[in-house]
């Protein structure tokens, strides 16, 4: 998924994120006569997937993709593409000079 879709399918249903739980574990230990000597829990954090519908092109048949997202790594694409853009304006600002030149010649 491009980024700059993701109005167009949120819009349509076709994407969405969502919260997986958290799975707990428990960690037992056990004394040498198998009597519990500790148990506690541990477990994965919750995360964040974003979900998006995918079809088969043979069959026509519907599934679901999971990709799991962070905000840490939406932002990091975000200040990418700011400075892609600051870039951008840069080498335009330049190539707009460039074309003023080029008309006084």
């Amino acid at each position: 998924m491009h980024y700059k879709d993701w109005t167009t399918l949120k819009d349509a249903g076709k994407v969405a994120f969502k919260k997986i739980a958290a799975v707990a574990k428990v960690d037992t230990t056990f004394n040498a006569d198998g009597t519990v000597k500790k148990a506690g829990t541990s477990g994965e954090e919750a995360y964040t997937v974003l979900e998006r519908k995918v079809y088969n092109p043979d069959t026509g048949e519907e599934s679901a993709v999971q990709k799991e997202m962070s905000l840490s790594e939406l932002e990091q694409a975000k200040a990418q593409k700011t400075a892609e853009k600051a870039a951008l304006t840069t080498e335009i600002a330049e190539i707009g000079k460039m074309i003023t030149q080029i008309k006084k010649v």
